[in-house]
């Protein structure tokens, strides 16, 4: 489903920037020489097989029948408020922490000749607790009330057709960012307001690389942490943070994979990128900065202490973690919300794990979990929406 949706985003994308308000002055800093570069391809200081090796507990949330609708895909996971919102593609779905269903919104619901065809992103702005839902050229704005989502207004974008939307934390802004098309774009990241003003933007360095004549497609990653933005491109190293006070692009940390704007002989090459790590996901906690990534035919994950330099990485033969503490499915990383890490699995697949010998002789260190996801599982029928795996890492 995701590659639908990037395929959609791909034929849909032109960035003009005097659609969203004006011509911005350029403020962005670049001290790559003085910031912290961790290497993405390193020998790893140790190997994780098992989720106490990092977490201090794990929960697991059925999510309970969501009207007519079954979740079948997750796209994005966000907790505001003891509450879940969750992209399902094509609705915005609200349930309680402890996994019950409370509303949903379909992009659609509350204009007339709308087609929503896929929500790209979504997100909550904390200082208000409004929803705000990106597709196509669009932001749809929605009060979260007790009764659930209440539309307030459309924002138009113009020819401006992003694929990420976040808000700067404790602030209204938002921050837009867009997938190279042609490669000649003069920006990917952009800083509106509410009301679609640009109020900064960063420049496109690598405008050389044309995805449509090497086939090899730009991915942005966005991430928070401590009440800081993040967000970083496929073809830069560079991770970048946004200042709310100045709204400068700043850069902050650089995940090594030795691409660079100035190689001109390589940079529209499809065969120098498959010899490249490819960053495929990043999170940060308290304690380590997480990041996956592809490297020649092998996927791997890595958890990278910050105070102690070192790197721990998830058995590659593996690709996830054993749950030593409840005896539950194996983990694999999906998303961070809140100083939690998400995953999920389907109730058919949860249902067929708790009935294998591999649950039934696990050794764990909280017995009655144990017991309580035997019950969940008797409770389930295939054909139920997932059961979501919270992860709380050690502090």
């Amino acid at each position: 489903m995701n590659c639908i949706m990037r395929r959609v985003i791909y034929f849909a994308l032109t960035v003009f920037i005097g659609s969203c308000g004006g011509n911005p002055e350029i403020k962005q800093i670049e001290q790559e020489n003085l910031i912290k570069t961790i290497p993405i391809v390193s020998k790893p200081d140790s190997i994780l097989t098992k989720i106490s090796d990092i977490a201090s507990d794990i929960e697991y949330i059925h999510l309970q029948p969501s009207g007519n609708f079954q979740v079948q895909w997750i796209d994005k996971i966000v907790q505001h408020n003891d509450k879940l919102y969750i992209n399902s593609i094509r609705n915005i779905l609200c349930f309680d922490d402890k996994g019950h269903f409370l509303y949903e919104s379909y992009g659609n619901k509350k204009e007339k000749n709308e087609n929503v065809v896929a929500i790209y992103d979504f997100d909550i702005n904390a200082r208000d607790s409004s929803l705000h839902v990106l597709y196509g050229n669009k932001i749809l704005r929605f009060k979260i009330t007790g009764s659930g989502f209440e539309y307030l207004k459309t924002l138009k974008l113009g020819k401006l057709s992003p694929s990420k939307l976040d808000f700067v934390p404790r602030c209204d802004k938002i921050l837009l960012s867009s997938t190279k098309v042609e490669g000649f774009e003069l920006t990917l990241h952009m800083l509106i307001n509410l009301s679609g003003e640009t109020l900064s933007y960063k420049r496109n360095y690598f405008a050389r690389f044309n995805p449509s004549k090497n086939g090899i497609w730009d991915e942005i990653i966005h991430y928070q942490f401590d009440n800081k933005i993040y967000f970083r491109e496929r073809f830069n190293d560079t991770i970048f943070s946004i200042d709310p006070a100045t709204n400068y692009f700043t850069a902050e940390l650089i995940l090594s994979s030795k691409i660079s704007s100035t190689n001109s002989e390589n940079i529209n090459d499809p065969e120098y990128y498959k010899i490249l790590p490819n960053v495929t996901n990043i999170f940060e906690t308290e304690l380590f900065l997480y990041y996956s990534y592809s490297f020649g035919e092998s996927d791997y994950k890595i958890f990278y202490a910050k105070d102690e330099n070192r790197k721990f990485e998830i058995d590659q033969e593996k690709g996830v973690l054993k749950d030593d503490i409840g005896g539950g499915p194996d983990f694999d990383p999906k998303f961070c919300s809140d100083d939690k890490m998400y995953s999920w699995i389907s109730a058919r697949d949860f249902i067929k794990y708790t009935g294998s010998e591999d649950f039934t002789e696990a050794q764990v260190q909280n017995t009655k979990q144990h017991v309580v996801l035997k019950k969940l599982a008797n409770s389930l029928k295939e054909t139920d929406n997932p059961v979501l795996v919270l992860v709380s890492l050690k502090k």
